[in-house]
């Protein structure tokens, strides 16, 4: 009660991020600075979920420059052009919401030596981690996708009480626009973290 269509179906995305959120703080005992990469709906679900949690530094690296306006005018986030991160390898938590062998690459740049590395994104390749800076410096790397019902449940609360931010990001088109919703997405033209198909529009 009381969330749009929109809002509320931004609860499955989300849980997802939660679950993954809550696997690497309890794997790190917290974690106070982290970096998500990628700025979609998993991204930006991520760092929502991050900072609800209490991670206090979240920083998103996003390469389409009119989403990481958006983020940050928007949805009120720290979002930067990946080649902005530099070489500082002090992330406790990295998310890797994109899942390509460069945000992999990327992804074990950025983490402290004993940080932790959540995969979620299921973009393509194999390829990109740093096996033996992951070995050598005790980092530790968990793949997890999807979410518990008490995840589920969790996630709710946290939109319903606002500890996920006003939740007014995402952008509706008809079902009938589909298929050029994914056409504009991978062409970098939808600012929104999120299209939702609305069969009533």
């Amino acid at each position: 009660d009381g969330m749009t269509f929109s809002q509320a179906a931004l609860a499955e995305p989300i849980a997802v991020c939660w679950h993954a959120v809550k696997l690497g703080r309890r794997a790190i005992e917290g974690g106070a600075k982290a970096l998500v990469i990628g700025g979609g709906a998993i991204g930006l679900g991520s760092a929502l979920s991050l900072t609800a949690q209490g991670t206090t530094d979240v920083v998103i690296a996003e390469p389409n420059e009119a989403r990481r306006d958006y983020l940050k005018a928007v949805c009120q986030q720290e979002a930067v052009a990946p080649e902005s991160l530099g070489d500082a390898c002090d992330f406790d938590i990295v998310v890797d919401a994109v899942g390509y062998d460069a945000t992999r690459a990327s992804a074990s740049a950025q983490v402290r030596p004993g940080g932790v590395i959540l995969h979620i994104g299921l973009g393509h390749g194999n390829a990109g981690f740093d096996i033996r800076r992951i070995t050598l410096q005790e980092i530790t790397v968990i793949g997890t996708y999807a979410y518990t019902m008490l995840d589920f449940h969790e996630t709710v609360a946290a939109m319903i009480d606002g500890r996920l931010g006003d939740l007014n990001w995402s952008e509706e088109r008809g079902l009938s626009d589909g298929e050029k919703a994914f056409a504009d997405i991978r062409s970098g033209l939808v600012k929104a973290p999120k299209v939702i198909l609305n069969p009533s529009l």
